[in-house]
């Protein structure tokens, strides 16, 4: 399972394959979901995790 935190504008947007799964204020409440997402997950499959953040102008 692959997981993505993305930055943009104000909200942090967790994805997987594609697909958004929620969207918070914050960066920690998106990584907290993914923890949780984890620890229910299949744990023979591999699993990886990626931060985007958004482009500072300057």
């Amino acid at each position: 399972m692959r997981y993505e935190v993305v930055e943009d504008a104000d909200e942090w947007i967790v994805r997987s394959e594609g697909f958004e799964l929620a969207r918070y204020g914050d960066q920690d409440a998106a990584l907290h979901d993914i923890a949780d997402r984890l620890r229910d997950a299949d744990t023979s499959a591999p699993a990886s995790i990626s931060v985007r953040y958004r482009t500072r102008p300057g």
